[in-house]
């Protein structure tokens, strides 16, 4: 069934990219067929790369196999005799450092746990599966996901993790542009964006959109990623927030670096990133691309005799680096180092508290950083975060802390501590704003569970599966909820019912 859906997709997904572009390339054939060959125009699409390979995930013993059946690129798991095969949907990125990839089931794409690092040539774990105990396709593609790598989504209405066909459209002109609605209507300066006549924290915030990850990003009240438009100002969408970690680096960390740079600093906000990289222009030689920008701030360098002639500036002042959260590659060094290093320089010791790369408005200064400090506790398990996110939070006006986003991470600080009677009532009321999101409806389960209310546990947890039947968290909570109560019929019937939705996962299948 699985193998039979992909051709289809692969061919949805080649014509959404045809089309993307004829509005802009009927005046711009030249503009749009480069951007087309760019990173950006090629960062999504169906799979490229068809080596076959093998890894082992040392955890599990999982054993990873890649291999190509006729035109289609199939990623293969198996362990203690379990088997789990899928057709590559589509592959992700542009090459630069390498690709991951998407495999569809049904209505829900999940991350593939294999990739392929173009700079070594070699095929191994996807970042963020190289620690988990069991290895599967479990990594569920949801909006945020594709916001760096898609042009726009298209979801089943009131989901936000269901997909339609195609399940989304490449990056087109209006990442950078906008929406070309009133320049086809009457094309004259000014009806469309260029990102160059922009203040420079709305024109800096269109590459800042994908080219900043930081340690953690905040939406603001009743947004989503993709209310982002060119034009605006990030943070009035979403606050990326920084924490200095010396001996780190991320590899989507370009424009943090570029600000570290002297030449940044020095240049009244003039130098930005198009400065170097445009997307319009096939630039076969960039080496020489940015030597000449580098020369139009330092042209007098080689006569004056302070510097020794030179072809490039590249190779000594934006070295290749490693980051330390994906294997594999490197990055260039965007801070622009005045004497060549092997890694860019700490900026100074570690600090505790995130810092907003630029503060939202004024009122949700504070309820970004509890809500950062809230998910940095998530993935790090770090106490004092966790601490830090519940005093901000708690303290909030009354009005922000009714926000869902709020009382849901308040009621889970709460949960932890063991006031569950509490955290029912705010669990029960983010839901109740948010009737869709099975997440909350999860936790509230949980949370009866945990007051040793069973009955209305198995109920909120079986409302949990039926919004969002792809998570198997609640199938297990409820399995582990029978099993407790000597109901071990219920409780192997609960995993089947998540094996009737992906069939083919491993760990599930596994004899006990």
């Amino acid at each position: 069934m699985h193998r039979l859906l992909a051709a289809p997709v692969l061919l949805l997904s080649c014509v959404a990219i045809a089309r993307s572009q004829e509005p802009c390339a009927r005046c711009h054939p030249a503009e749009t067929a480069a951007f087309s060959q760019s990173p950006m125009g090629r960062s999504v699409g169906p799979p490229t790369v068809f080596a076959e390979g093998r890894i082992v995930h040392k955890l599990s013993g999982t054993v990873a196999t890649i291999h190509q059946r006729g035109p289609l690129l199939e990623h293969k798991l198996e362990r203690q005799g379990m088997v789990a095969e899928y057709p590559v949907a589509y592959s992700v990125g542009a090459g630069i450092v390498g690709y991951s990839y998407m495999v569809r089931l049904g209505r829900y794409l999940f991350q593939s746990p294999i990739s392929y690092y173009t700079q070594t040539k070699s095929w191994d774990l996807t970042p963020g599966y190289e620690t988990e105990p069991h290895l599967d396709f479990t990594h569920q593609i949801s909006s945020g996901c594709l916001f760096c790598h898609t042009g726009s989504v298209n979801f089943i209405a009131g989901t936000a993790n269901q997909f339609g066909d195609p399940p989304f459209t490449p990056i087109t002109c209006e990442r950078c542009h906008g929406s070309p609605a009133a320049h086809l209507t009457k094309p004259v300066p000014g009806s469309i964006v260029n990102p160059a006549k922009l203040a420079p924290n709305r024109r800096d915030s269109v590459c800042e959109q994908c080219h900043l990850e930081g340690a953690v990003r905040v939406l603001n009240p009743g947004r989503d990623w993709w209310d982002f438009q060119a034009g605006q100002a990030a943070e009035s969408v979403f606050v990326t927030y920084l924490r200095a970690a010396p001996g780190t680096l991320r590899a989507v960390s370009q424009s943090e670096l570029l600000a570290r740079s002297q030449c940044v600093r020095r240049s009244g906000d003039r130098l930005w990133c198009a400065n170097c990289h445009n997307p319009h222009a096939n630039e076969p030689n960039r080496a020489q691309t940015v030597r000449r920008v580098c020369l139009s701030c330092h042209g007098d360098l080689f006569a004056a005799g302070r510097h020794r002639a030179a072809d490039e500036c590249v190779s000594c002042h934006m070295p290749r680096i490693r980051p330390t959260n994906v294997a594999h590659s490197a990055i260039t060094d965007h801070s622009i180092p005045r004497i060549p290093r092997s890694q860019p320089a700490d900026e100074g010791d570690a600090d505790p508290e995130p810092k907003a790369w630029r503060e939202p408005d004024q009122g949700l200064v504070r309820r970004d950083l509890g809500l950062a400090y809230f998910d940095l506790a998530a993935s790090t398990h770090a106490a004092p975060d966790l601490y830090q996110a519940y005093q901000i939070l708690s303290q909030l006006p009354p009005q922000q802390r009714l926000d869902p986003t709020v009382e849901a991470d308040l009621a889970s600080v709460l949960l932890a501590e063991g006031h569950t009677d509490l955290a029912i009532r705010m669990y029960t009321r983010a839901s109740a704003q948010e009737p869709s999101n099975a997440r909350y409806v999860y936790c509230l389960g949980t949370a009866f569970e945990r007051a040793g209310k069973m009955e209305d546990a198995i109920k909120e947890l079986k409302r949990s599966v039926g919004l969002d039947p792809s998570r198997p968290d609640a199938y297990l909570e409820l399995a582990q909820l029978y099993r407790k109560a000597g109901l071990e019929a219920q409780s192997r019937n609960a995993l089947r019912e998540y094996l009737s939705f992906m069939p083919q996962n491993i760990q599930l299948r596994l004899p006990e």
